[in-house]
């Protein structure tokens, strides 16, 4: 199967299961729910969601544990959306061609959001039903997931970078800023699929650790590169941006060539798991990312 029909049905079951968990809370008619389902159903591509599900496959986890974990990190990533946009932080009044969450809904109730949804994303973790996931398991989920997007994780890079805004970066700072900020959640998607998994094996989650950083990395660059024609604009109209991307700072050309040495290092850690694992769908996914920028 072509990997676009599995990321159409990937995503139209998660944004079901998005959907479902979201329509079980309580005051549905409140802002706070408004503005919640707002930011989750506001255009994602929901590719930490099929990273996870295709990891699944990968490793034989079962689907429905997937649906927990994908919705997990999707919640966290909504939350880290609407406050990255909030005037304290980037002051971005617009999300994927939408107005963000605190243009339509006020800042004190997207904030509010973004706690919603980080809380919902561990409730998710320690009590939607994961087939053969014990109780031990989810602990070890739910300690990686809370690692990977606080002061060790996902919070200090958006710190890191936050600082940088006003400097000049170089790309050892830059990459360090971009691993924090965006690959740790993707690591973090590949190894809550590895931990409700009956694999346990120290050399395999490392060289999943390195496909799933690497896998960051480049699409973050992607996502720069993709961003760097609207900056551009943005220049023109002497509006102020920050500049600590790899096109600002390498150029594009430069910045594809990142982008494909990366691509690269993530294909050769999955080659790495061949013996034991069919890894075909997670190649799939690699080169479906990459046609984005094709």
């Amino acid at each position: 199967m072509h990997f676009f029909h599995l990321y159409k049905i990937y995503k139209n079951r998660i944004n079901k299961k998005l959907f479902h968990v979201l329509n079980q809370l309580p005051f549905q008619k409140s802002n706070l729910l408004r503005a919640m389902k707002y930011s989750v159903f506001s255009g994602s591509k929901r590719l930490r969601s099929s990273l996870v599900y295709a990891t699944g496959e990968v490793l034989r986890v079962n689907i429905i544990t997937l649906d927990a974990i994908s919705a997990s990190i999707e919640f966290i990533h909504s939350y880290s959306l609407i406050h990255d946009d909030l005037p304290c932080m980037d002051d971005d009044n617009f999300r994927r061609g939408k107005i963000s969450c605190h243009i339509k809904y006020g800042e004190s109730t997207s904030l509010l959001a973004g706690d919603a949804l980080q809380s919902l994303a561990f409730n998710v973790l320690s009590t939607n039903f994961m087939p053969n996931v014990s109780n031990s398991k989810r602990i070890k989920m739910i300690s990686e997931l809370s690692n990977s997007i606080g002061s060790s994780g996902m919070c200090i890079g958006q710190k890191l970078d936050l600082e940088a805004a006003t400097e000049e970066v170089n790309l050892s700072r830059l990459e360090t800023i971009n691993f924090y900020k965006t690959a740790y959640l993707m690591r973090s998607a590949v190894r809550l699929v590895y931990l409700s998994s009956n694999n346990f094996s120290k050399s395999e989650l490392s060289i999943l650790d390195v496909f799933s950083t690497s896998l960051g990395l480049a699409f973050q660059i992607q996502d720069d590169i993709l961003d760097f024609k609207k900056d551009t604009v943005d220049i023109e109209n002497n509006k102020i941006i920050r500049k600590n991307t790899y096109p600002s700072i390498i150029g594009l050309d430069k910045s594809r060539k990142k982008i494909k040495q990366l691509y690269k290092k993530s294909f050769l850690a999955l080659y790495s798991l061949k013996k034991n694992f069919n890894t075909s769908t997670l190649e799939k996914l690699i080169k479906f990312i990459i046609k984005r920028i094709e």
